[in-house]
C-alpha cells in the first residue's frame, strides 16, 4: 500500500520516449514562472498523488500550471478556514462529501457512503475514490472541537476494515486487480500514536497539519475548494438549513443560485452571498 518513490515512475514525453519523472524539474519550471520555492513543492506534493506510470509530461505540466494558476487568482473572501470547516457538523456527512470533492479537483472519480463487499462483510465506506490507476478507500473522521483528536483505536479498526476489503477482492480472481490504499481523514489532528499505527501498518492519515507538506489545510487552499460556511455573507442558521439541504461547496451553491433555485436565504444575504461568492469564482 505504500507509494513508491515519485522518481520511479517512468513517464512519457511528448516524442514518446519513457523517462523517468524528476522532481527538480518541475518544481524548476514552476520557481521560473513565479511560484515562491515553498509553493513550487507544495504543488509538486499535489501532482504526485496523480503520477503513475506512463503518465504524458504534458498532463503533469498542465495539472501543475492550473494549481498556479488558482493561487494567484485574487479574492476578498474572508475565509477563516479552520473554523469553516469545524462548522460542517455536528453530523459528520457534510465533512464526507466535502472530502470527496478534493479527491474529485485531484482527478478522481469518488462515490460517498458507498458499501463494498469485504471478505467476511460489507462495509459503507465513507469516500471511494478511484482514477484507473488507484483505488483508495477514505474513513473520515470529523470533530465539532478543535481541539479533539482522533485517536489510535481508529486506525486500528480501520486496518482491520481494509484488511476485510482487501481479502474480499482477492479471492475474486481479476487479471489485473487495481492497487488499493487505505486513508484516514480528519479535520483536527491525530494522537502520536495513531500517527505511528497508521505509518507501521501503511495506513495514509490526513489530518489539519499532518504530514507537514500535504496536509488538509494545503490541499483545500491549493484547490480553492471552500465549504458555504466560509461564506461571511449568510448566517449561522441560513448555513445549517443549506448543508441540511446538500448544499455544501461553495462552487455549488453558486450554480444553484445561477439556476434560479429556491434557496433558504433572506432576499437581502442571497444577493450579499450571491456578491461574494462571484468574486471568488468568476
Amino acid at each position: 500500500m505504500q507509494t513508491k518513490p515519485l522518481s520511479d515512475y517512468l513517464i512519457e514525453k511528448a516524442s514518446g520516449e519513457k523517462v523517468y519523472f524528476e522532481s527538480d524539474k518541475l518544481v524548476n519550471s514552476l520557481i521560473r514562472s513565479g511560484a515562491g520555492e515553498e509553493l513550487a513543492n507544495r504543488i509538486l506534493q499535489a501532482i504526485s498523488l496523480e503520477l503513475h506510470d506512463g503518465m504524458l509530461t504534458r498532463d503533469i505540466y498542465r495539472k501543475a500550471y492550473q494549481i498556479l494558476q488558482k493561487q494567484e487568482r485574487k479574492t476578498a473572501v474572508n475565509y477563516r478556514l479552520k473554523q469553516a470547516v469545524l462548522q460542517l457538523g455536528p453530523s459528520g456527512y457534510p465533512f464526507e462529501y466535502f472530502v470527496g470533492e478534493l479527491f474529485k479537483a485531484r482527478g478522481f472519480k469518488v462515490d460517498v457512503g458507498k458499501l463494498v463487499n469485504g471478505y467476511s462483510v460489507r462495509h459503507e465506506i465513507d469516500v471511494v475514490a478511484t482514477n484507473g490507476h488507484k483505488q483508495i478507500f477514505v474513513e473520515c473522521k470529523f470533530h465539532n472541537y478543535q481541539g479533539t483528536k482522533t485517536n489510535v483505536i481508529v486506525p486500528m479498526y480501520i486496518r482491520s476494515r481494509f484488511d476485510d476489503l482487501n481479502r474480499g477482492r482477492n479471492a475474486v480472481k481479476q487479471p489485473e486487480p487495481m492497487p488499493m490504499q487505505g486513508w484516514i481523514v480528519t479535520n483536527t489532528r491525530f494522537t502520536e500514536d495513531a500517527i505511528k499505527f497508521g505509518r507501521d501498518y501503511g495506513l495514509t492519515l490526513l489530518g489539519w497539519d499532518y504530514p507537514q507538506k500535504g496536509n488538509l489545510k494545503e490541499w483545500i487552499e491549493l484547490e480553492r475548494l471552500h465549504p458555504i460556511t466560509s461564506l461571511s455573507s449568510i448566517t449561522r442558521k441560513e448555513k445549517e438549513a443549506l448543508l441540511d439541504k446538500g448544499v455544501v461547496m461553495c462552487h455549488d451553491l453558486y450554480q444553484r443560485m445561477m439556476n434560479g433555485e429556491h434557496l433558504p436565504l433572506s432576499p437581502r444575504n442571497f444577493r450579499a452571498s450571491k456578491r461574494e461568492l462571484k468574486a471568488f469564482i468568476e
